[in-house]
């Protein structure tokens, strides 16, 4: 028997919704729909240490649009995680009340392992992993997670500060550009290094695989920049041209040239640069792009 659930990610770049028709007896996910509200919490969160009044009035208002579409798809349960700025935000207990007040939807608070965790579960049934060793990197906007897992058991996670929204935050704070950018990253690389070797040592990475809207928008810039075919998978040859291409244009000219979405043309760059990084540090060539994330992790996670 079929039933019909939805999972929704209250990140630091938006708030994502995805409904899905689920049957537990074959552990069988139909995507029916997914939608996204363009609310950056991490705006108010990384520069005032709060959720903006403005902003909470965004979130309120996309939660009790969000509430109605469960109602009209006869939704029966409905899971809602918050990330990195939610965790960090002084007022977050009044917005999780002010969501519930509103639409009735629970917000409950995860830890970047349990982050991680949902992202293996959403990656693990999505892609035959077999016996390789794989590492899983989800570039959000207050947080990035890397794991690693040999075929489908999670080895570790680890959650970092490195988001984009957070890194753009900390280049307006210091008065830099994005140019700045790489000096930046630069002071956090020493972290990922040493966890990255700690995990590559015994035995190399196989592959990567990327979740999240950043690391998909690089899958379709593949495409558009490139014009290289599939977009499910990127080799760090290829990140790498992307990212000169993406540094040539101004903000403007990514949103008029390439379609981008404002919000997506101005992480765009840091997140393609940690993904090089990340490359890099493992001595990996290839990035998969599954298109599943959090949300399809959450969705697992009811089952």
């Amino acid at each position: 028997m079929s039933r019909r659930v939805s999972a929704i990610d209250i990140g630091s770049n938006a708030i994502r919704m995805l409904v899905a028709e689920v049957t537990s007896s074959k552990s069988k996910i139909q995507v029916i729909k997914r939608y996204r509200a363009a609310v950056r919490l991490g705006h108010d969160v990384f520069t005032q240490g709060i959720i903006s009044p403005p902003t909470m009035e965004q979130a309120v208002a996309t939660f009790r649009e969000y509430a109605l579409l469960n109602n009209s798809f006869g939704v029966s349960q409905c899971r809602a995680v918050a990330t990195s700025a939610c965790r960090e935000a002084k007022n977050n207990k009044e917005f999780i009340e002010n969501i519930f007040q509103a639409s009735g939807i629970k917000i409950e608070i995860i830890n970047g392992k349990s982050e991680g965790e949902l992202i293996h579960q959403a990656v693990r049934n999505e892609i035959e992993l077999n016996n390789k060793k794989t590492m899983l990197i989800d570039i959000g906007g207050g947080s990035v997670e890397v794991s690693f897992c040999h075929g489908e058991n999670l080895i570790s996670t680890q959650s970092f500060p490195l988001g984009t929204v957070r890194l753009l935050e900390t280049l307006t704070k210091r008065k830099l550009t994005e140019e700045h950018i790489n000096i930046l990253m630069g002071e956090c690389v020493t972290l990922l290094g040493d966890y990255i070797l700690e995990n590559t040592q015994h035995k190399d990475v196989d592959f990567a695989i990327g979740t999240g809207g950043n690391i998909e928008c690089l899958g379709k810039l593949k495409g558009q920049i490139l014009q290289r075919k599939p977009q499910t998978f990127l080799t760090l040859s290829e990140v790498s041209i992307i990212i000169e291409r993406l540094r040539a244009l101004k903000i403007k000219d990514r949103i008029e040239m390439l379609k981008l979405r404002p919000d997506r043309a101005d992480v765009i760059v840091p997140a393609s640069i940690l993904v090089q990084i990340l490359l890099r540090q493992a001595e990996c060539e290839r990035i998969m792009i599954p298109n599943v994330g959090l949300r399809d992790g959450v969705i697992w996670s009811m089952l």
